[in-house]
């Protein structure tokens, strides 16, 4: 089953007296374990594509569907709970909290989620050590680079074990080796765990570690073609 399904999506704003088309009849299928890169120039529709994926925000007309489950006829209570259980999601910007320490950044995803403390201690600890972060799980944001808190922000969207993981320019903020590390992180990531997984991203040398590539231009996306698999072999 296809894990993320947009069919004929279209998102359309109100502009002035007329109608500004920010996705235009988008479709695109995403399987367990497929990671695809999704390129093209800003103001494309990339990132209004992945919001309306993340069921933040509703489509004009076309359907979402996540792990099976149509999230155009979901009202916000149950769109929410979607989120909560089926999607993570990888903002650009990590956004920790700053009191808190890289581990409780995780735990209290899953205190939201109704989980046990003693059962989300021992998951936070097992994501940060699948990151690299096993030494830090004390450390609060101030005390860790921008690298180790985009890794701590990877964690964090994986303690739902998400059906769909959506990532947004993750290497923005970040130098080209800790960008490559993030990256092929996202591989191990999506083929650990086989969550299809979505990454808008600036930096085209890092498509071939991905499965397949998208573009996306005012609004149009191309069906998703491979990859270089010369390159990304995995």
């Amino acid at each position: 089953m296809t894990a993320l399904n947009l069919v004929n999506v279209t998102l359309e704003y109100p502009d002035g007296e007329g109608t500004m088309t920010a996705l235009d009849a988008v479709n695109l299928a995403v399987h367990p374990g497929q990671f695809v890169s999704l390129v093209g120039p800003s103001g494309s529709g990339k990132s209004s594509l992945l919001a309306v994926a993340a069921t933040l925000i509703k489509p004009t007309s076309g359907l979402v569907v996540i792990d099976g489950v149509d999230a155009t006829g979901l009202n916000e209570k149950e769109l929410a709970a979607l989120r909560r259980d089926k999607v993570g999601i990888i903002f650009q910007q990590p956004n920790l909290l700053a009191s808190l320490t890289a581990a409780e950044q995780l735990v209290i995803t899953d205190h939201l989620r109704g989980k046990s403390p003693k059962s989300a201690a021992a998951r936070a600890i097992e994501l940060l050590d699948l990151v690299g972060l096993a030494d830090c799980a004390k450390k609060r944001p101030h005390q860790l680079s921008g690298g180790q808190r985009q890794r701590v922000n990877i964690a964090r969207a994986l303690m739902a074990q998400p059906k769909v993981l959506l990532v947004d320019e993750p290497t923005a903020a970040l130098d080209h080796a800790r960008s490559d590390s993030i990256v092929r992180l996202l591989r191990e990531v999506c083929d650990e765990f086989n969550v299809a997984t979505v990454m808008v991203t600036h930096d085209t040398e890092f498509v071939p570690l991905t499965d397949a590539v998208a573009t996306m231009r005012d609004g149009v996306l191309t069906a998703p073609v491979p990859a270089d698999a010369g390159v990304g072999a995995h």
